[in-house]
């Protein structure tokens, strides 16, 4: 009777354990303390921007009937809800506006940016990368191109001023850029960062 009560809890631990999933990551305009990209290991983005928003004429409103109708143009043009108008808010003379992309190619439409998040192991890479990048592990230099082979890793290469969170754990960055945590890395004020994580 033990024998089987016993097998009845680790069974029921085990289906729990099982049943267990990662949890999602997303932020809020309330988390934004400078723009911001959240890079989704599914290729999903969201992306919230600081605007200085302190004329006595700017109106809210006005603002986000303008990004919706420019979203609704887009998504439109693309046939799909490719781009989702998520929130504004204002905040001490800054408006902190949040969208979410369907994958990087959106964005990079969208907002006329040359951009790019790809799985590794791609074999002709027509990107100009960064021939080194530090490994987290031990501030030591890699070869960017032996890196983005490994087909475990996810690749993100942006040219804007971004704070970069990823769904995962940055393995390699650039060397211009600044690595804040395990899954935070802050892009450089000027030219390409390259990330490499791990979801």
């Amino acid at each position: 009777m033990k024998k089987l009560v016993l097998c009845t809890i680790m069974l029921l631990l085990v289906l729990g354990t099982a049943g267990c999933s990662k949890k999602e990551l997303f932020i809020t305009a309330d988390d934004i303390t400078a723009d911001t990209l959240l890079a989704k290991a599914n290729g999903q983005l969201q992306v919230a921007t600081i605007e200085d928003f302190d004329k006595s004429y700017y109106n809210l409103t006005e603002l986000k009937d303008f990004v919706t109708n420019e979203i609704k143009s887009y998504n439109k043009t693309t046939g799909e809800e490719k781009i989702t108008f998520e929130d504004v808010q204002l905040r001490s003379g800054k408006a902190i506006m949040l969208l979410s992309y369907s994958g990087m190619d959106q964005y990079s439409a969208f907002n006329e940016v040359s951009a790019a998040y790809f799985n590794g192991g791609i074999k002709d890479n027509p990107l100009e990368l960064p021939a080194t990048l530090i490994n987290t592990k031990n501030e030591s230099l890699a070869s960017t191109e032996e890196v983005i082979q490994n087909e475990k890793y996810k690749v993100l290469v942006m040219n804007e001023p971004y704070d970069i969170i990823v769904d995962g754990k940055v393995k390699y960055f650039s060397e211009n850029a600044k690595l804040i945590d395990d899954n935070k890395v802050t892009c450089a004020e000027e030219g390409m960062t390259v990330i490499v994580f791990k979801p």
